[in-house]
């Protein structure tokens, strides 16, 4: 028994799907390369100074996500944020908020690669590496001897305001750390090592590091995450990502797991704000939620929702989609996460379970799906999927739906290609015995049973190949399993036709042979059976 399967077996592949998502989205290692160079060559910068930061003692450290540890990959072109703090180890009174503010700026402005990277802000100096990340260097002077809270430079007030960027930091850090009992993925490592010690050694065992996470720390990141994709078509009401981390941080119990950590969280979120929003739809009374630094309760994170209560009311919609789609993701329904996270991310996290699974077993599903994935796969002539042995599969995508309109050029009427058919028919009896074929009216008919390798069931299969057809010549159609329907299956079409491939990836007048459909339609069983066990459908496919 490898690890997955250790971790199948108890009831932990959700979880491991939940943290192997949750760790796929941190920032790459090239990124946070380039990220740390930034990091240094500020503190660099800064301390060479001639005029005033080499004459001061100051510290530079990241603040925000980076400091917390849950970072999240942008989606698409986004660029991601890092905050860094340059904190004074000098009394704030001692200067005026404008002198520190630009002295600041003057260091960037004067260098000529950081003065065209430069963007002035409120209270911070954004240093922009177009197209990939930002840096916000925020300034700040200490306001007790040996201590860290800070006044930093406000220019819209012209004054100090407060900030406690460690102190932050410090309490969502003692919040992940405080877990009821050890972390369930990392004790579920540790037994598996522990009982298979000897075995352990040799199988290829996943990083650690994936599971050494604490369950709110992988909660925020994936929350983070569809908070990107649910807010992708109306970005001005996003919620930040400090309210989202102060709410979730508030809210957590110590649960171990990361699936329990949000399951309940987002409970608690709609339990705790129904009454606001109750009020608000019934009343019209808008009387919203305050989110305050638990470091600094003066500070509200949600102030500007005083201004626009669209803020509230898009919080609490996206809110009510994590839960609506959370509850298909507890029901076993893995494919909600294509949704949730991103249908490329979640296909190969399920790749990489598949593949650690399937590690020294026999003739698994799996084993059969991933030869499909690999997009070199042959199928023999009992209709099992083999790597090297009987009929080539050519490449195809699943596609479903209604049917395409396709130009077809001009057939003559009530013309009949019985030729064809028949060359069709001597094809399949050489390749394929287990479909028993017949010509009738220039059609190809056909009907047999398989049971391609790792599936749990025999299927019993009826055909038709009509080269006279227009659109797609084939209609293929499983008798015995009254769950494939169209609708409620993944790529049919109407009357529960299987869809094998899409039609425009094909030829003009789609003249492929038929023999060359026959090895999809076990890869289409194996890829069915597989959407049945883990809610994905896992093959090339053409959404619709």
């Amino acid at each position: 028994m490898n690890f997955q399967e250790y971790l199948y077996n108890h009831g932990f592949q959700r979880e491991d799907l939940l943290a192997r998502l949750a760790e796929s989205l941190e920032l790459g290692e090239t990124r946070s390369k380039k990220m740390e160079t930034a990091y240094n060559a500020i503190y660099d910068l800064l301390k060479g100074d001639p005029v005033f930061f080499s004459k001061i003692d100051f510290v530079v450290y990241p603040q925000g996500s980076k400091a917390i540890g849950t970072t999240t990959k942008p989606i698409g072109k986004d660029e991601f944020d890092l905050d860094i703090v340059v904190q004074i180890r000098d009394l704030y009174y001692k200067y005026s908020s404008s002198e520190i503010y630009n002295h600041l700026i003057r260091v960037f402005t004067e260098n000529e690669v950081y003065r065209i990277k430069l963007e002035p802000k409120n209270r911070c100096a954004r240093i922009n590496y177009s197209g990939d990340f930002h840096l916000d260097v925020l300034p700040g002077c200490i306001i007790i001897e040996n201590g860290d809270r800070l006044k930093v430079p406000d220019r819209e007030l012209a004054s100090w305001t407060s900030s406690f960027p460690k102190g932050y930091s410090g309490w969502f850090l003692d919040r992940a750390r405080d877990v009821r009992q050890p972390i369930l993925l990392r004790k579920a490592f540790s037994d598996f090592v522990s009982l298979n010690e000897a075995k352990a050694e040799q199988e290829d065992l996943p990083s650690e590091n994936i599971y050494l996470k604490e369950p709110l720390k992988r909660a925020v990141q994936l929350t983070k995450r569809y908070r990107d994709v649910y807010f992708s078509e109306k970005p001005k009401y996003r919620t930040s990502s400090i309210i989202l981390t102060t709410i979730f941080a508030q809210f957590y119990q110590g649960e171990a797991s990361i699936y329990e950590t949000i399951d309940n969280v987002l409970n608690r979120i709609l339990e705790h704000y129904s009454e606001y929003q109750q009020l608000f739809e019934s009343r019209g009374v808008y009387k919203r939620i305050k989110v305050l630094n638990p470091v600094d309760p003066e500070e509200d994170f949600t102030d500007k929702w005083d201004k626009d209560n669209e803020y509230y009311i898009q919080f609490i919609a996206f809110a009510k989609s994590y839960k609506e789609k959370w509850e298909r993701l507890k029901k076993g329904d893995f494919g909600i996460a294509e949704e949730l996270f991103g249908s490329t991310r979640t296909k190969t996290i399920l790749k990489a379970q598949m593949e650690d699974f399937s590690r020294g077993q026999g003739d698994t599903l799996e084993k059969a799906g991933l030869t499909i994935l690999t997009g070199n796969n042959y199928v023999d002539s009992r209709g099992n999927i083999t790597e090297n042995k009987g009929y080539k599969s050519a490449p195809n995508r699943n596609y479903g739906g209604l049917e395409l309109k396709l130009n077809q050029g001009n057939l003559i009427k009530d013309s009949k290609n019985y030729i064809a058919a028949h060359i069709q028919k001597q094809f399949i009896e050489d390749n394929f015995p287990w479909l028993w074929t017949m010509v009738k009216d220039g059609k190809l008919l056909g009907k047999g049973k398989i049971k391609p390798n790792g599936c749990k069931k025999e299927y019993e299969l009826l055909v038709e190949y009509d080269i006279n057809r227009t659109g797609r010549k084939e209609r293929v159609f499983v008798l015995n399993d009254n769950k494939i329907q169209f609708g409620n299956t993944p790529h049919l079409y109407p009357g529960n036709s299987l869809c094998l491939y899409y039609p425009k990836d094909l030829p003009l007048f789609l003249d492929l042979n038929f023999v060359d459909v026959i090895p999809w339609i076990s890869e289409w069983l194996v890829m069915y059976e597989l959407w049945n066990k883990y809610g994905v459908w896992l093959a090339d496919e053409v959404k619709h």
